[in-house]
């Protein structure tokens, strides 16, 4: 699909940049909005992803580099352009899952409020938002955070098993939950402890099976 003409008027007055490298792009790369070189040597992968109450995952990079970057961009400096450049690539591998056809409704992995009153958005509700879309399934915020929780960034497993348990619960209707096979979305997965208590809480509400979609995986555990 061609760029409208108020996108064009915005690409002169903002020239775009790639989603990874944040060079100006080109204009035979701005439909994608990454830019060649990085296209080349991002290639998407199928990590899989496992935890206790998942049925299963893909995350499509190693969080490192270029994609580390671009996604602290995207939690922390404004940049919601990136969620449908992540959405795209995330629906076009997922769609290669054997259980992909499972799949009957997309939600998030919840944040805390205060991240979101910080950020002016929340990145895993806009990443899930263009991820159903692209799948043709409907988006249903189904998680809430009901207590704040300290910051993953270096707890060991065992802490943030500690952290995040008991800190989530269901935000919908549990008929919208019933007998559903969900896909949990997220920016990143680490050791899996917030996917696997989003996972729990999923399933005692009724969910048949839970998978999780991640735009990268940490190569550590903590």
């Amino acid at each position: 699909m061609g760029r409208s003409l108020w996108e064009r008027v915005l690409d002169l007055l903002f020239p775009p940049k790639c989603t990874f490298c944040h060079e100006l792009l080109a204009e035979s790369e701005l439909e994608d909005r990454i830019c060649a070189q990085c296209l080349a040597e991002l290639q998407p992968q199928q990590i899989q992803l496992s935890g206790e109450f998942l049925d299963g995952g893909y995350s499509l990079f190693s969080y490192g580099g270029k994609v580390r970057q671009s996604i602290h961009r995207f939690k922390f400096n404004g940049r919601k352009e990136y969620a449908p450049v992540y959405a795209r690539l995330l629906s076009t591998e997922i769609r290669q899952a054997e259980w992909i056809e499972k799949i009957d409704v997309v939600t998030y992995v919840p944040t805390n409020r205060r991240n979101v009153r910080k950020r002016g958005y929340n990145h895993a509700a806009l990443l899930a938002k263009y991820v159903a879309f692209n799948l043709r399934l409907d988006m249903i915020p189904m998680l809430e955070k009901i207590r704040e929780t300290q910051g993953m960034y270096g707890l060991k497993p065992h802490e943030r098993r500690a952290n995040i348990m008991g800190a989530i619960k269901i935000s919908c209707d549990t008929e919208q939950i019933t007998g559903k096979n969900v896909l949990l979305v997220d920016d990143i997965f680490t050791t899996g402890a917030t996917a696997g208590e989003c996972a729990c809480v999923l399933r005692m509400a009724g969910a048949a099976k839970v998978f999780v979609l991640t735009v990268a995986k940490t190569e550590k555990s903590y």
